[in-house]
């Protein structure tokens, strides 16, 4: 065996270095809104809280946020900025 092929069998083998998943926000592709349909977001769009405060304050209600490769899931930008925000009792 030559010493690329050995090579390259070790990084296919070796754990991928990536971010904690807590410290990368979530992808999101569609929006759902006043206009009670699912709206396509600009391409590498990704849940901020200034990304959520922004399309509520254009009226959006969910966004469709990508989880994992073909898996997706929808989030409440209100339960989302209420998540954010502490409560005050």
């Amino acid at each position: 065996m030559s010493t690329a092929t050995s090579t390259r069998r070790m990084r296919m083998h070796m754990a991928r270095k990536n971010a904690p998943k807590e410290s990368r926000p979530l992808r999101i592709t569609h929006a759902y809104g006043i206009s009670l349909q699912w709206s396509k977001l600009p391409p590498r769009t990704r849940l901020t809280p200034e990304t959520a405060m922004d399309l509520r304050a254009e009226g959006f209600t969910m966004v469709l946020a990508k989880t994992g490769w073909g898996k997706s899931r929808q989030v409440s930008l209100l339960r989302y900025a209420d998540r954010l925000a502490p409560h005050e009792n």
